[in-house]
């Protein structure tokens, strides 16, 4: 399995880092054919100043852009953020990342349509139906361009993670709610990118996001660009180069376990740079990330309550909160509430998903450890 790996220090570099890591893989034209309808699907996951590297940067999408058009492709940029799945909230999101700017003099255009299909996934291991946005499946090819950083629920987000934007709105609440268990709703994630099957992925490391990632962690300069037709191979790859093993990404686990890819990212064919030459094994890991249920080693059918007493939980700041209930709208359980224009959780019916955490405009929402829970951990360690 074929990852490449190339250098980029600053974004005005990225359309020729970009080329040079695709060439590596054969070029464009070996991934679209002229006239081909191609989504090029970024992580938007909230409205997000590019320079908070919480989303895909804009210089990286127009470079795909390019290279997308120099193919004789048609690239149309799609996502469905956390939150309604609307014109306006689509308008929003577009404007706040930096996707008109991407756009801008390109034949690219941005959809605005938010219309979704069921769709039936006969292969799928968690799941045999859901529902995706129609520029996904009314397009000839996908390509996913992802963003590196860490995440509170899933531990890193990558090209595989990314098409979680492929579902309409709240329905990806009702995937949360469904699957709250991380293990099931990690392999709902894969049945999920195997269905859409992107002809390529890409990933935007050259900066990136550590600690209480996706949205609430602190940009991290790495300069990287990765890319394959294998997102499962790219995304072990980048996370082996911030430190993690594929046993400790939900999604890799379960990729492994299905003989998708290797279980270590030096069984992969790197191509350009070696990893070694971009390894950040100090890249600060979400808080959630120290989990006592794997220091423990704890069995399966464990009793939620001591799972959840053992667990990071969400926590409001209230000096930083501004009260606006974006959190409690996200929440899939429905666990907060507001209470004198503050939010109050429901500990009992929190699924620990971090949603309110990752979609907080105000990063007011932090991941939560407990003084016994923050003793036994350091006991352990």
């Amino acid at each position: 399995m074929k990852v490449s790996l190339v250098s980029c220090d600053t974004y005005p570099q990225c359309y020729e880092r970009i080329k040079k890591s695709v060439d590596l893989l054969g070029g464009i034209t070996a991934f679209i054919n002229k006239g081909d309808r191609v989504v090029i699907k970024p992580n938007f996951v909230s409205r997000k100043n590019p320079d908070e590297a919480a989303t895909t940067h804009p210089d990286v999408i127009r470079a795909v852009i390019r290279l997308v058009s120099e193919a004789g492709g048609e690239p149309i940029i799609a996502e469905s953020p956390g939150g309604p799945y609307n014109h306006a909230a689509l308008k929003s999101i577009y404007s706040g990342c930096g996707a008109g700017r991407a756009a801008e003099g390109t034949n690219a255009v941005l959809n605005y349509d938010t219309g979704f299909r069921k769709v039936m996934l006969p292969n799928g291991q968690t799941i045999k139906s859901t529902t995706v946005i129609n520029p996904v499946l009314d397009a000839d090819k996908v390509i996913s361009v992802a963003k590196l950083k860490t995440h509170a629920m899933t531990a890193y987000t990558g090209a595989v993670k990314n098409l979680f934007g492929c579902i309409p709105g709240t329905h990806k609440a009702e995937l949360h709610f469904r699957l709250d268990d991380r293990d099931a709703f990690c392999s709902m994630l894969v049945d999920l990118y195997e269905f859409i099957n992107p002809c390529l992925c890409i990933m935007d490391g050259v900066w990136g996001m550590e600690g209480d990632g996706p949205t609430a962690g602190v940009n991290r300069h790495m300069g990287v660009i990765l890319a394959s037709a294998n997102g499962h191979a790219l995304d072990l790859a980048a996370a082996h180069i911030i430190g993690y093993s594929s046993h400790e990404v939900p999604t890799l686990k379960n990729a492994c376990d299905r003989g998708l890819i290797p279980r270590t990212a030096q069984e992969l064919e790197i191509l350009g740079d070696s990893l070694s030459e971009h390894m950040m094994p100090d890249v600060v890991k979400p808080e959630s990330h120290f989990n006592l249920l794997r220091l423990l080693s704890l069995p399966p059918g464990l009793n939620k309550k001591i799972t959840a007493m053992l667990s990071a939980s969400p926590k409001p700041d209230i000096e930083k909160c501004v009260g606006c209930g974006e959190c409690m709208r996200c929440c899939p359980p429905g666990a907060i509430e507001m209470k004198n224009n503050k939010p109050v959780i429901n500990e009992g019916k929190c699924i620990k998903c971090f949603c309110c955490q990752e979609l907080c405009p105000k990063k007011a929402m932090k991941i939560h450890r407990s003084v016994m829970n923050r003793l036994m951990l350091k006991l352990l360690k």
